[in-house]
C-alpha cells in the first residue's frame, strides 16, 4: 500500500459525527449545479451513515490517499492523511483528511460531477454507460461507479432507499428557478479538475 501524499502529515484516525443540518448547509453553499448537490447529498448520506461516520470530521465519502493522486487542484485542500481499516474489506487503507468540512463537501460534489453521477448527464464511465435521466438510473450509476466498481444492478430495496433520499434532496435543494435566493448554482466550483 503506497501513500500518494507522503508530503502531508499523518494524523490519528478519528471517527466523527457531523449533524446532517451542518452538512446540508455546506452543500447549499457549495457552488455546484443543483442536480450535483442532490446526488452529492445522497452519496454523503450513504457513505457517511447519515453523518455518523465521517473520517476526521471532513472526509464524508471515504476518499483514499492510497489509490493515486487526485487532481492537483485538491493538493492545497488536503491537509493530512490517516490510516484506518476499510469497512468493506477490513484492510488497512490510507484516507484523506481535508482542511475543512466545506472542502470535504466540495470534493464529493466535484467527484459526483466528474463521474457524471447526477440526473441530466450521459455517463461514459468505467462501468456505467448511458443516460442518467431517472432516479433509478442514478441509483444504478452510483452503485456501478462509486460503490461496487463493477456493473451491478441495484436491488429494489436499494432503489427505494436511494429514491427516498433523492426525494428529500429535491426538497432541500430546490430547482434554481424555485430557489428563494435567486442565485444560480449552475456555475462551476472554481476548482479546475480532470476526471480520475
Amino acid at each position: 500500500m503506497k501513500n500518494f501524499y507522503p508530503e502531508k502529515p499523518t494524523v490519528p484516525f478519528q471517527k466523527s459525527m457531523i449533524e446532517m443540518a451542518l452538512i446540508i448547509d455546506a452543500i447549499k453553499k457549495a457552488p455546484f449545479p443543483v442536480e450535483v448537490k442532490r446526488a452529492a447529498y445522497v452519496v454523503i448520506r450513504n457513505e457517511s451513515s447519515n453523518g455518523r461516520s465521517v473520517i476526521n470530521g471532513n472526509n464524508l465519502c471515504g476518499a483514499q490517499a492510497d489509490s493515486g493522486r487526485w487532481p492537483r487542484a485538491w493538493d492545497a485542500k488536503i491537509a493530512a492523511v490517516t490510516y484506518k481499516r476499510e469497512n468493506t474489506t477490513n484492510k488497512e487503507r490510507i484516507f484523506l483528511v481535508f482542511d475543512s468540512l466545506a472542502s470535504g463537501i466540495a470534493f464529493v460534489c466535484d467527484r459526483v460531477q466528474a463521474k457524471g453521477i447526477f440526473i441530466g448527464e450521459n455517463v461514459n464511465g468505467r462501468y456505467y454507460k448511458g443516460d442518467v435521466r431517472t432516479v433509478e438510473q442514478l441509483a444504478d450509476a452510483y452503485g456501478d461507479e462509486w460503490v461496487h466498481g463493477r456493473d451491478a444492478t441495484p436491488t429494489p430495496t436499494e432503489v427505494r432507499n436511494f429514491t427516498s433520499m433523492y426525494n428529500q434532496a429535491k426538497v432541500l435543494f430546490p430547482d434554481e428557478n424555485k430557489a428563494e435566493s435567486g442565485n444560480s448554482t449552475a456555475q462551476k466550483s472554481g476548482i479546475n479538475t480532470v476526471k480520475k
